[in-house]
C-alpha cells in the first residue's frame, strides 16, 4: 500500500509595529471640561477610530513545528482557507505543493497545468446553455 505524503506545518506570529498621530487638540475635544490626557488616544486606537500612521514589520516568530499527513493537512487547508473548500482535492494538493517562492520553470509549468484544468472545469460547471 502507497503511503499518502507527508508535509511539515510551520506555525508563524508576525508581527507589526504600528503608529498613529493624533493632534492633541483634537484630544481635548473628546472632553473640553478636562485637562487633555495623552490616554484617551488609546482608546480611540482600541476602538479603531484613528487612521494607521505608520506601520514596520518586525519580525515572525516560529511558534511550533509538526509533520502531518496528507488528509490532516487537507483539513488544515478547509479550516484555514474556508472561502476554499470548492477547490477539489487535486487543486489544494497542487497549491500546497507549490510551496517555493520562486519555483522553477518547471514546476510553475506544472501548476499551471493543474490550474487551468482546475479553471476551466469550474466555468465548464457555471457555464450552463439552454436547447430549445
Amino acid at each position: 500500500m502507497k503511503r499518502k505524503p507527508e508535509y511539515v506545518v510551520v506555525t508563524c506570529v508576525s508581527q507589526f509595529r504600528n503608529r498613529y498621530v493624533i493632534p492633541v487638540d483634537e484630544l481635548q475635544k473628546m472632553n473640553p471640561d478636562m485637562p487633555v490626557d495623552p490616554s484617551w488616544a488609546l482608546d480611540s486606537v482600541t476602538c479603531e477610530e484613528v487612521k494607521e500612521f505608520s506601520q514596520r514589520h518586525i519580525g515572525e516568530q516560529i511558534i511550533d513545528a509538526q509533520v502531518l499527513r496528507e488528509p490532516e493537512v487537507l483539513q488544515f487547508f478547509d479550516a484555514d482557507n474556508d472561502y476554499l473548500t470548492e477547490w477539489d482535492e487535486e487543486f489544494k494538493l497542487a497549491w500546497i505543493n507549490h510551496w517555493k517562492q520562486k519555483p522553477s520553470e518547471e514546476e510553475e509549468a506544472k501548476f499551471e497545468e493543474i490550474r487551468l484544468k482546475h479553471t476551466s472545469a469550474k466555468s465548464d460547471t457555471t457555464n450552463t446553455s439552454s436547447e430549445d
